[in-house]
């Protein structure tokens, strides 16, 4: 099965701090593959590095990060697309909806641009009477759908979620969680979700990576990673899970 997406022994340093540590994983195309850590486990490293932004000049990289099996580039990184955890804080607050989505779309694309919006917006349930609305009106979960129309008008191979569900209320979640599945499966899109919520990620998910401390601790199957954790670290998360529910 064809890798979309494949680190192989990615290592990063910055100021002389390893904050990846010799990370292999690959995301095999159409799957859903998650990756679950704590905070300063490296995530949010790991995805800067993935999408080459906001890193810092004196970050050193080991390594190699393949796309589509070639070495990534400028180019072909736009077959990997995120949505971030507070997708508002990504569009211009001066942008209606129409300016927002149409900054996705290359101008090659032979689909007539308008009628691609329309489509997908029909699709995410915002109405088209929006299309001319500032993008700070939107509550949460429509900027959520919003975000992910907006990396689908850019054809990726792979949607790189960073806790695409967090600070959302729980109705808004479950819908969320619906989307991510409707997207992967209607779609084919492959999707990389990186989250601290092992319920999230378990929801959705045929094979997840846990990180911790910058490294690969352990990955399996997602029954097998529930039922029979190897790493001490992945059975603390499942312990907090398990504490978490009995709150609930």
């Amino acid at each position: 099965m064809e890798n979309v997406l494949e680190l192989r022994n990615l290592t990063v340093i910055i100021q002389d701090n390893r904050i990846i540590n010799n990370i292999s994983l690959t995301i095999k195309k159409g799957h859903i593959t998650g990756m679950i850590g704590g905070s300063g486990s490296g995530k949010t490293t790991l995805i800067r590095t993935i999408l080459n932004i906001q890193l810092p000049e004196s970050i050193k990289i080991e390594g190699n990060i393949f796309i589509k099996n070639e070495i990534a580039t400028d180019e072909n990184r736009r077959y990997v697309q995120p949505v971030f955890q507070d997708p508002g804080s990504y569009f211009n607050p001066r942008w209606n909806l129409r300016q927002c989505l149409e900054e996705a779309l290359n101008l090659s694309i032979s689909i007539p641009k308008e009628n691609k919006i329309k489509t997908l917006l029909n699709e995410f349930s915002i109405p088209e009477k929006y299309l001319n609305q500032n993008i700070r009106l939107f509550s949460g979960g429509e900027l959520q759908r919003i975000s992910l129309i907006r990396a689908i008008l850019c054809n990726p191979e792979v949607l790189l979620m960073d806790e695409p569900v967090s600070g959302l209320d729980p109705l808004i979640q479950k819908d969320a969680i619906k989307l991510i599945s409707e997207l992967n499966l209607n779609k084919k899109i492959s999707i990389f979700l990186i989250s601290h919520d092992i319920d999230f990620i378990a929801g959705l998910c045929d094979f997840i990576y846990v990180i911790h401390n910058g490294e690969i601790v352990e990955e399996n199957s997602v029954n097998e990673i529930l039922k029979n954790p190897s790493h001490e670290y992945t059975k603390l998360l499942l312990k907090s899970r398990n504490l978490s529910n009995l709150k609930n």
